[in-house]
């Protein structure tokens, strides 16, 4: 009976709003440009979060401070800690690269959230649904990617987009 009222209850409105997103995007979107110009330049880097980095093919999770794990993987000290400004400035809880797309997380799936997060897209080829809204959303089939998540977004500016998204 539970899943059956998260699935009726709508995703997005466990997030925050599309209105404060956007306001916030406005305001940094030369912050945004200039983290997605060394995220994109950083060929290595496939995901950032606070105390997690995937780089040169390998997870790591950072314990009480100690970098040394990241150095050796060939990520300066100095390099984590200016992309870990960035994430705190940018209220960010990380940054993923795949396919083209970057994806700049502010809300992270939770119980609480139907597993699902939303955030910034950079993408030249939006694949995913386009709504009008996502503070809304509800699951629809429609919306469903090749495996069974939903993906759905909303076009910010050029490439940018804020999107939702909803793991299985």
């Amino acid at each position: 009976m539970a899943s059956l009222s998260l699935s009726a209850c709508a995703v997005g409105r466990n997030h925050a709003s599309d209105a404060t997103l956007e306001r916030f995007f406005n305001e940094h979107q030369t912050e945004f440009e200039a983290l997605l110009a060394e995220v994109q330049a950083d060929s290595e880097l496939k995901t950032l979060q606070p105390r997690v980095v995937i780089y040169a093919g390998r997870a790591v999770e950072v314990q009480d401070g100690d970098l040394s794990e990241i150095e050796r993987l060939g990520l300066a000290r100095e390099r984590w800690q200016h992309y870990q400004k960035k994430l705190r400035d940018l209220g960010l809880s990380g940054v993923m690269k795949g396919d083209g797309d970057i994806e700049f997380i502010v809300d992270s799936g939770s119980l609480l959230n139907g597993d699902s997060y939303k955030g910034y897209r950079y993408t030249s080829n939006a694949t995913c649904h386009i709504r009008a809204s996502l503070d809304s959303y509800r699951r629809s089939d429609h919306d469903k990617d090749k495996v069974g998540n939903w993906d759905v977004c909303k076009p910010l500016k050029r490439s940018w987009y804020l999107y939702l998204f909803v793991n299985r």
